[in-house]
């Protein structure tokens, strides 16, 4: 008799309630499938429940199947994220290999949608966190390959589990010709080398092609479009007529059901793209769509076709939680700012103790003043790419146009893709470099500038201060513009991130996000620091002795003078009723010269 029927038996046999795989006790078998058998077991030593899925793959295949079927399942280990089923361990118990993975408890969206398709809101927030879990795995290299509702638990909070990641992989690699059991009705598995399920699988992965993360960004829009309307974009079990069906661009869902919100139809339809470079780029990016029309459905819920429905009342909530943060903080922000460019005012025109003694509500005027401008022209530039935006899409009426400009985003976006820019992780380290050289540029083009508000004028050289002269105020002001657009990219860029992050709710990449956070603060201080110094210098100017002086600090009958034609230092005390003191009613910046000042 041959042996391999044998070996057979070994992979498809059961497991009895109460049998041991390891240190796992078998509670009872959850199901049976293409790639195995799955088994409810018990963890004792962590006093936990597990699944145990027992793998099958082709005799054919040879013994070295199971090394390769464990490596992927370690590598797929890698993964941590709320939405993927973690895989606890790996081992080999009397010839079979099994993977040791969380127990979800729940329904599969599979059985969730033999009872219909899912109300929008649903669909918008499972595929957000379906798109999130792909993005964690796609950060560690891994790809699904096998995305169907299937592979998916749904749980009794209703968060979405993807399960099975590496799983697909690793059998499709290890044998060329599956052993497979299905369910009546069920969809069949490819019989190939390619892993993935008819239906379910991009143009692509149907032709036996390489893969990679846009392929499962494919099997993603396929289930947002079940959901939404209740059945696949392609109908069908036969590969090469879903082949003949897939060369043909797929309906749009808000076609197929008016219910279906538009916004949510042109995700779904870019996700389905016959083309990889004009889907989505990245799992992140599609998660980042989803999360906003999750957060704008509550506001903004009239579309083309029909209302988003669904309770939004915890994002209005975090909306109006976020605004009253802002407004409660904005004030203690604008005195911070007043009290860092007063710090730095005080330090350059050496005003010590008691001369630089203010009311707390100095700080405040001069954060507020600080602001008007950079907030003006931040508004400026906010404003001119409103009226771009808007213009491009005019322009796009035009087919001539639109193909271009269709053209350059996807170049755009194939850039992006290559770049990696959809991970918050290289997107935060993306900006700490283009902020390091920003700042290293503007210091190196206004080092002059930065020098004098640097300098003690009390002691540094009078032409070295000569920047800080109204007539150079026209360069100040380009320094501060040059920092209000630094500040703006820098903060876009940085808000990406987050969006990014709390998308793919990864908790990664930490370190960059905080680099790139001290930067902005950096940028922020470069911006302020100096403004005091460059827009505060004007003060009353008196004659000491014959001497040009002026008053840059006042205690009681103390004046604290600075006489810019003296020998360093240049600050000195007076008495304001001194008879060799004068008075001459000038108010004028101290840095004017000698040859353009007031009589």
């Amino acid at each position: 008799m041959n042996d391999r029927p044998a070996d057979d038996q070994v992979d498809f046999a059961d497991l009895a309630p109460g049998s041991r795989v390891g240190p796992y006790v078998i509670i009872d078998r959850l199901g049976r499938g293409g790639m195995g058998q799955v088994f409810l077991g018990s963890d004792s030593r962590l006093n936990r429940k597990v699944a145990l899925k027992c793998l099958i793959a082709s005799p054919s295949a040879g013994d070295d199947r199971r090394p390769h079927i464990l490596y992927e399942a370690r590598a797929a280990a890698r993964i941590n994220h709320p939405n993927v089923a973690t895989i606890h361990d790996v081992i080999e118990d009397a010839g079979r290999a099994f993977i040791v993975m969380e127990y979800v408890d729940g329904d599969s969206l599979a059985a969730r949608l033999k009872r219909g398709r899912l109300p929008i809101d649903r669909v918008i927030t499972i595929g957000r966190q379906l798109a999130s879990a792909l993005a964690a795995a796609h950060a560690t290299g891994i790809i699904h390959r096998d995305l169907k509702p299937g592979n998916v638990q749904v749980t009794a909070d209703g968060s979405a589990k993807v399960l099975d990641f590496g799983v697909a992989m690793a059998m499709a690699q290890s044998a060329t010709t599956a052993s497979t059991t299905r369910r009546p009705g069920a969809m069949p598995e490819v019989q190939s080398g390619q892993p993935g399920t008819p239906g379910y699988m991009s143009p692509e992965q149907m032709l036996g092609r390489e893969v990679e993360e846009r392929t499962d960004i494919f099997s993603l829009g396929v289930i947002l479009f079940e959901m939404s309307t209740g059945h696949r974009p392609y109908t069908g079990t036969d590969p090469v007529e879903l082949l003949v069906k897939l060369s043909r661009r797929a309906p749009r869902a808000d076609a197929e059901d008016p219910r279906v919100p538009s916004r949510l139809a042109d995700i779904i339809a870019k996700s389905l793209e016959i083309e990889v470079d004009r889907r989505f780029q990245s799992a992140a990016e599609l998660a980042e769509a989803l999360q906003t029309l999750e957060q704008d459905a509550g506001t903004e819920s009239t579309t083309r076709h029909g209302r988003v429905v669904g309770a939004h009342a915890p994002t209005q909530r975090r909306g109006i939680v976020a605004a009253a943060v802002a407004v409660l903080c904005a004030p203690l922000i604008v005195f911070l700012l007043g009290l860092a460019n007063t710090s730095a005012f005080n330090l350059t025109f050496g005003r010590v103790p008691p001369f630089n003694a203010e009311p707390l509500q100095a700080y405040l005027i001069w954060g507020l003043r600080s602001i008007v401008a950079p907030v003006f022209w931040i508004g400026v530039m906010t404003a001119f790419w409103w009226v771009f935006v808007f213009t491009v899409r005019l322009l796009s009426l035009s087919r001539r146009v639109d193909h271009a400009l269709e053209t350059g985003r996807e170049r755009v976006e194939r850039v992006t893709s290559r770049l990696s820019l959809s991970d918050p992780r290289v997107l935060a380290q993306g900006i700490v470099a283009f902020g390091v050289l920003g700042l290293a540029l503007t210091i190196f083009m206004f080092a002059d500038l930065l020098g004098a508000c640097a300098s003690f004028i009390s002691t540094a050289p009078f032409d070295d201060l000569a920047p800080l002269r109204p007539d150079n105020h026209p360069e100040a002001r380009h320094y501060r513009l040059a920092m209000d657009a630094l500040i703006l990219v820098l903060t876009i860029g940085l808000w990406r991130v987050i969006r990014l992050r709390a998308a793919m709710r990864t908790r990664q990449g930490i370190g960059s996000l905080s680099a790139a956070v001290v930067l902005l603060v950096l940028t922020i201080l470069m911006n302020e620091l100096p403004y005091r110094i460059v827009w505060g210098s004007d003060f009353k100017r008196i004659d000491v002795a014959g001497t040009r002086c002026y008053v840059i600090g006042e205690s009681g009958e103390d004046w604290l003078a600075y006489c810019p034609e003296t020998t360093p230092p240049r600050n000195r005390v007076v008495k304001r009723n001194d008879p060799a003191v004068r008075d001459l009613g000038v108010i004028e910046s101290v840095f004017t010269p000698p040859d353009r000042s007031g009589t």
